[in-house]
């Protein structure tokens, strides 16, 4: 059987989309925090930024990435055993539910209080059932960063209390908190506003009330934390949706209680100077490889959003087409992921995408030709010996009848010479 090479367009793609028109512009908003950030869910393109890329403490902002490990790992039937770290008023101050080790309860009432209540030891008690002990966990934390692109972010506690170390920028938070709210467990725990949890204790907090007060002023918002500590000062990572288009805004280190205009003046910003456009749509082929000289086409499974700004140049992106793997490919399967597209702005990668198999391409069956050949060749065998045994036996038959003949022959002679 020949064996094909698959071959991907490893090339880039210009994208370019129109600018939209608007009425007016309106100028990017006055934001009074040290570190903001504005990003567009869908493109993942920036849409204001300020100071993107400068340390800063993230308080209970941190709780964005806790929340989310403690949902790809937990199990939410899970009753967990509170630990003798309560008891440790270095890792466990501040806001709190007042848990006392031994104390049972539901997993998903923990996360309940880390994401809504923003209680601390709540969050510790996460990180030690998910990561056996705290210091695995916040290593855990460090990698899914990494992994989210988060390159100038270290945790060191789950919490967000002031540690040294524990530093993260208004960039790296909006990637966080991006991929952290395409989790729809994620985002529904975040957009509760009130939640009641079980306790076996009396006179203990059992009402776990979302502290990110646009969520309750605003209908367009939903989602996602606060946090606050004295070398943070106020932090705020929140979500708004309006009109099938979603943004993440991210302000870091803001003196007060404007944080929540400023954050509303971004969002007000985002939705009305910026609009996106579907420049890949779902199913768009990408792609395509060569599998038992079969083509295969290699196709999205959701679409590629572009945003443009109002009344600026036309807006370019590059696609690029990368194989997951570069061995020869005898078979795929329909659905089946064999590359990924990035999504560049300039030499910014935005996003990236599965690409998958069209259709499926099995190799010829081997094992029934196989047999068929071992068939036909016993049956050659067994016909050889047959007539090989048959030649033998007429053979040996025709020696002995031409031996009988031979002496009666003599026989006769004898006979004659005697006078017989």
């Amino acid at each position: 059987m020949r064996l094909f090479r698959s071959v991907f367009l490893a090339l880039f793609i210009i994208i370019s989309s129109s600018p939209v028109a608007y009425a007016e512009n309106t100028p990017p908003p006055d934001v009074r925090g040290e570190g903001a950030f504005l990003i567009d869910v869908s493109s993942g393109q920036t849409l204001f930024v300020k100071n993107p890329d400068k340390q800063l403490a993230p308080a209970s902002t941190t709780k964005i990435m806790t929340g989310l490990l403690a949902i790809e790992n937990g199990n939410f039937d899970d009753m967990v055993t509170v630990s003798k770290t309560m008891l440790n008023n270095k890792v466990v101050y501040g806001t709190q539910i007042y848990l006392e080790p031994g104390e049972q309860i539901l997993f998903k009432d923990l996360l309940y209080a880390t994401l809504l209540n923003s209680a601390n030891d709540a969050a510790v008690t996460l990180a030690e059932y998910v990561g056996k002990d705290m210091s695995h966990f916040v290593e855990m934390m460090n990698q899914r960063a990494s992994e989210i692109g988060a390159t100038n972010t270290h945790f060191v506690n789950p919490s967000g209390l002031t540690e040294t170390g524990h530093l993260t920028t208004a960039h790296d938070l909006a990637l966080i908190a991006r991929e952290a709210y395409q989790n729809p467990i994620f985002a529904e725990f975040v957009r509760t506003k009130t939640q009641p949890i079980s306790r076996s204790k009396a006179d203990v907090p059992v009402l776990m009330v979302n502290e990110n007060k646009l969520l309750w002023r605003d209908s367009s918002v939903d989602g996602i934390k606060t946090g606050y500590t004295a070398a943070a000062q106020n932090c705020l990572v929140a979500s708004a949706t309006k009109e099938g288009r979603q943004l993440i805004g991210v302000i870091l280190k803001s003196p007060g209680r404007e944080i929540y205009t400023d954050m509303q003046n971004m969002f007000d910003y985002g939705f009305t100077q910026f609009s996106n456009t579907i420049i890949k749509p779902a199913g768009a082929v990408i792609s395509s490889i060569t599998v038992n000289t079969e083509p295969v086409d290699l196709v999205l499974d959701q679409p590629i959003y572009s945003t443009q700004k109002l009344n600026a140049p036309e807006n370019t992106l590059n696609l690029r087409v990368t194989p997951l793997s570069t061995d020869p490919l005898t078979s795929v399967e329909e659905g089946q992921v064999l590359g990924q597209v990035a999504v560049l702005e300039g030499e910014t990668q935005i996003d990236v995408f599965p690409l998958k198999a069209a259709k499926s391409v099995h190799p010829e069956p081997v094992k029934a030709s196989l047999a068929g050949s071992v068939s036909s060749f016993s049956t050659w065998i067994i016909g050889t010996l047959l007539l090989s045994g048959t030649i033998f036996f007429l053979n040996s038959l025709y020696k002995k009848r031409r031996k009988t003949l031979y002496w009666r022959r003599q026989v006769r002679r004898s006979r004659r010479r005697d006078g017989l």
